[in-house]
């Protein structure tokens, strides 16, 4: 029998499929509240970090609000008396501004406590004033844990020059000024009076501000809002002036005036003319170091010479000796092509019969043709001659010394005297004036010398018919230039400016012709500024090149005799006895000229800069006498005002900066922000 099969179970491997072990699931709670605990500690840390953080920045937030707030409580305190700044020792440099440290509040009248704010003021820069006049204050702001925080505001005073318009009155003779017929002021205007607008309206592009109010507002459009009854500004002593004439002497430009300080501006006998030329020879004037003017003092009783006035109503022919009209004169080589200036009182002469009748001929005339139009151009001894020698488009008339004269400015001693100083053949005066026919000692006056040194001796080989004559601006060719000119009385001015002036005249300064900058303001590249500074007033002159002339007791009246019809004026202006005017502006002629689409006697006056004066003087008429107004403004005037030109007293923001408070000491610090003297 067979017995029955059975499959046996196999028995279980020890080692497969291994039972959990007890306690497995602590260690996992126990890593997990060791991460847990971990992250609390860093959340716990994290906390107190940032509360850190937040009390540090909270810290240094007051300091900086105590420094910044300090900053403005000394610029405040500068400003209502600036004997803090005036009574600093030299060698002391600065002062604590507060005599003891600040408590400073917040926005909320509290105050913060633990700040303690040291503040320090001086001067500093440059100290003379010839570019401005600095002042720094820094405040210290220091906790309870002697952590600091210190600022630094720079501060420069005010300069008149930022004005395009400045007055102490609005009213002139009894009747007030109004801004009116749509005028337009594009730099800051200022008034210690009350601004009056009319119904006819004006524009202001810039700050207006006034000690008093504005009559008229609502027909005025103000760009930015106007201030008003602000803190009056005081036009500058002349006590405060007393250091230019030594700076003027350190330049060699203090000069002595002929007709002394008055208000009279026809007696002016001394005019300086400003020039520009090249000289590196690329082939423009407009460089540094181009720049020059020279000096003419007039013979007593010279003054109507020296102006450039109009010899009368119904002159001579012989007494018309600055203005005459332009021809061709004999060769003296095949190049020579050029004409040649001639005064009308010389046009009678048979020797400028003659010379015109030669270069006739030379041009290719033939003799008899050469003769009829050198009779023509010759007869000019009646009225109706002078008339039509002047009526020539290109007729001009010249000051006295003008090298364009030399026809009738050089002194004979005899007929034919030997050549010496102040004396000239025959020959010499028979000649068209140019630019290079210039006589030293003229008849009516002579031109100053300058003392020679080996580098302005340059100028003399460059122009060695005036190089000797020439006052350098440059401090190339003049090491102690202080950018200062100075005259005790009346002064006549004309030229192109190049280079950084302040004229200042005790007397009037008198514009005898056009005043431009040799680098045109338009184009704002702030090379060249002119400050005229006059204890009396700035007048332009009623003369033969500002004032069409009138032949005939009024029944002829000529074109201008200028090279332009209009008046140019680049200058900031500055008249501390009076006004800014115009010599007769109420008389004259009436229909001459054009201004504009607008008819009137004398054309515009185009000033450029600014208009700082006493009380407004008048340029004009309604009736077209005189001058019409086109005022534009000179930003240069702001960035760089003409040397050591009158402040306002008040200070500007200037730089802010912060220092390191590591180490500060405040002696050291303004010794190391302030120049040597």
């Amino acid at each position: 029998m067979i017995a029955a099969s059975h499959r046996s179970r196999p028995a279980r491997s020890r080692h497969g499929g291994a039972m959990p072990r007890r306690g497995v699931a602590l260690v996992f709670v126990l890593v997990f509240v060791v991460v847990m605990a971990a992250l609390a500690m860093s959340s716990i840390f994290m906390a107190s970090n940032a509360n850190l953080l937040a009390k540090s920045y909270d810290a240094e937030r007051d300091l900086k609000y105590a420094a910044e707030a300090a900053l403005a409580m000394g610029k405040s305190r500068v400003n209502s008396d600036q004997t803090y700044l005036t009574s600093i020792p030299v060698t002391d440099l600065y002062r604590t501004l507060f005599a003891n440290p600040l408590v400073i509040t917040g926005a909320d009248g509290k105050k913060i406590n633990g700040i303690n704010v040291q503040v320090y003021v001086g001067q500093t820069g440059s100290t003379s004033g010839q570019n401005g006049r600095f002042a720094s204050i820094v405040s210290v702001a220091t906790d309870v844990r002697n952590n600091s925080f210190i600022r630094r505001l720079e501060l420069t005073q005010e300069s008149f020059a930022k004005f395009a318009y400045w007055s102490n009155s609005e009213t002139n003779n009894g009747s007030t000024i109004f801004f009116n017929n749509r005028d337009e002021l594009w730099g800051p205007v200022w008034s210690n009076d009350v601004i009056s607008i009319g119904s006819g309206g004006a524009t202001f592009h810039d700050n207006v501000g006034t000690a008093m109010t504005i009559s008229g507002k609502n027909y005025g459009v103000f760009v930015k809002p106007p201030l008003e009854n602000q803190k009056p500004i005081l036009l500058p002593s002349t006590a405060s002036l007393s250091n230019l004439p030594g700076y003027a002497s350190l330049s060699g430009w203090s000069f002595a005036s002929g007709d002394g300080a008055n208000s009279d501006e026809r007696l002016v006998r001394d005019r300086i003319e400003f020039l520009a030329f090249d000289t590196d020879m690329l082939n423009d004037s407009t460089s540094d170091n181009e720049g020059f003017f020279r000096y003419y003092q007039g013979k007593v009783g010279t003054e109507a010479q020296v102006r450039g006035d109009w010899p009368g109503s119904s002159p001579a022919v012989s007494s018309v000796r600055q203005c005459g009209d332009w021809h061709y004169m004999p060769r003296k080589n095949v190049s020579d092509t050029a004409l040649k200036f001639y005064p009308a009182s010389v046009h009678p002469t048979t020797w400028f019969r003659a010379q015109v009748e030669s270069a006739y001929v030379e041009r290719g005339l033939t003799a008899a043709a050469a003769g009829t139009k050198a009779r023509t151009d010759s007869a000019q001894g009646t009225s109706a001659g002078l008339k039509t020698l002047l009526s020539n488009p290109n007729a001009r008339c010249f000051l006295a010394g003008d090298p364009h004269l030399v026809a009738t400015d050089r002194p004979l001693a005899g007929a034919k005297p030997a050549p010496q100083v102040g004396a000239y053949l025959l020959t010499d005066l028979q000649k068209g004036g140019e630019d290079t026919t210039f006589t030293p000692n003229g008849l009516y006056g002579s031109w100053q010398s300058v003392t020679q040194n080996a580098t302005n001796q340059n100028v003399a080989v460059l122009r060695p018919w005036d190089g000797r004559n020439l006052f350098a601006i440059s401090r190339l060719y003049n090491s102690t230039a202080k950018g200062v000119i100075y005259f005790p009385g009346n002064i006549g001015v004309s030229g192109v400016v190049n280079g950084l002036i302040t004229l200042y005249a005790k007397g009037d300064i008198v514009i005898l012709d056009d005043v431009r900058y040799a680098n045109d303001p338009a184009k704002a590249r702030c090379h060249d500024i002119l400050g005229m500074i006059s204890e009396l007033d700035v007048v332009v002159a009623d003369n033969a090149l500002n004032t069409p002339p009138i032949i005939g007791g009024g029944a002829t009246q000529l074109s201008s005799l200028d090279d332009s019809k209009d008046l140019n004026l680049h200058a900031v202006v500055m008249a501390l006895g009076s006004s800014f005017r115009v010599q007769n502006y109420g008389s004259g002629p009436t229909d001459v000229n054009g201004c504009d689409i607008v008819r009137n006697g004398r054309g515009c006056i185009f000033l450029s800069g600014g208009l700082i004066q006493k009380q407004r003087g008048p340029v004009g008429t309604s009736s077209g006498s005189g001058y019409s107004k086109r005022y534009t403004y000179d930003h240069c005037a702001i960035v760089k005002p003409p040397p050591y030109f009158p402040t306002t007293g008040r200070f500007q923001d200037n730089r802010y900066l912060e220092l390191d408070p590591a180490g500060f000491k405040p002696k050291e610090y303004f010794q190391s922000i302030t120049p040597d003297p």
